[in-house]
């Protein structure tokens, strides 16, 4: 059925272009058919109409880092207190996975205007996939490896599954936890099918320790448990030893970039990697802030993701801009 929606203005995010007031869309409930000012488009269109009156609309938002398969975990992790308390509090919780917890976090998230996730699951992909599938989230849900070896049955690290509202796609945890073989497998099978590689990337201190010096209390952690890639003591940043590897181009979204040098920044850049920044996570875990102004102004492909309410106060994109914005050093135009 086609419907026209009218609100008092919208900010359609074309370069140079203001706000357009008495703002009319006609939509088939899937697809844009035609935008205007209404005081045009009346004199064509004679189907429903719905007013919204005095608001704005804006294009639907990109969550583009999130980890559902975690939002039973409200409450259950510590503060403030670095990066290994806060793992050290993750795996002390208790286990499972709420798939009702997962619909009430997609719900919440579309409430707020987010129509897209990037979403990160270690054991729960498939059903994750799903259940965005069953909410109308559209997603690239992708499967995380960890780990230092490569599947005895080959290189599939995402399930062969056709959806309406998304894809499943594979990623890496993080250079520490997965081998290094196993990341460009992981890179190599999403280039083969036309999908992207996500990454978390120089997202704290531990990271740095473990890439550059094969040292720190993580690092003792991670061998205890056999979780450790061998990656230590190269001397490099991780943004250096990953494009060592090769898993720096334009179809890799490398997550947090915390901890980035200015060549780290410039090789991002040159590359053509795209960057998630997560503001609140950061501060949450107490990560410090990655620079996001030397980030942004270098032309990297930048934007935002809240990570998982295991690590963040919410899921909405709002109050991560708006805490962005709060923090940001220089302007930014809509």
């Amino acid at each position: 059925m086609i419907h026209c929606i009218r609100a008092a203005q919208a900010i359609t995010m074309q370069p140079g272009k203001h706000p357009v007031a008495d703002f009319a869309m006609i939509h088939d409930g899937r697809r844009i058919l035609e935008t205007g000012t209404w005081s045009l488009l009346k004199h064509t269109f004679s189907g429903k109409v719905t007013d919204l009156g005095e608001v704005t609309l804006v294009p639907g938002l990109i969550n583009a880092h999130t980890h559902l398969e975690l939002s039973h975990m409200a409450g259950r992790t510590v503060q403030q207190q670095g990066f290994l308390k806060w793992v050290q509090s993750l795996l002390n919780a208790p286990p499972g996975f709420d798939p009702e917890a997962v619909r009430a976090a997609l719900e919440s998230m579309k409430a707020g205007g987010t129509c897209f996730c990037g979403d990160i699951a270690t054991y729960n992909c498939v059903a994750v996939a799903a259940i965005m599938e069953e909410s109308n989230m559209g997603f690239t849900a992708w499967c995380e490896a960890i780990g230092t070896r490569i599947p005895a049955q080959g290189a599939r690290f995402f399930p062969q599954k056709t959806y309406t509202m998304g894809q499943t796609a594979g990623a890496g945890h993080a250079l520490y936890s997965t081998g290094a073989e196993l990341l460009q497998a992981v890179q190599k099978a999403d280039q083969a099918a036309g999908l992207p590689f996500s990454i978390h990337l120089a997202e704290n201190q531990e990271e740095e320790d473990i890439v550059a010096r094969g040292t720190g209390e993580f690092a003792q952690m991670l061998a205890k448990a056999g979780m450790l890639a061998d990656c230590g003591s190269t001397g490099r940043s991780p943004v250096e030893h990953a494009h060592a590897l090769g898993l720096l181009d334009d179809g890799t979204l490398a997550v947090h970039c915390v901890r980035v040098s200015d060549t780290d920044i410039a090789t991002l850049a040159a590359s053509g990697t795209h960057v998630c920044l997560c503001p609140r996570s950061n501060d949450f875990i107490g990560e410090g802030r990655a620079p996001w102004e030397k980030i942004m102004h270098s032309g990297i492909n930048t934007c935002l993701g809240t990570d998982s309410i295991a690590s963040n106060h919410d899921l909405d994109l709002w109050n991560e801009l708006e805490f962005f914005l709060r923090n940001l050093r220089s302007s930014l135009t809509p």
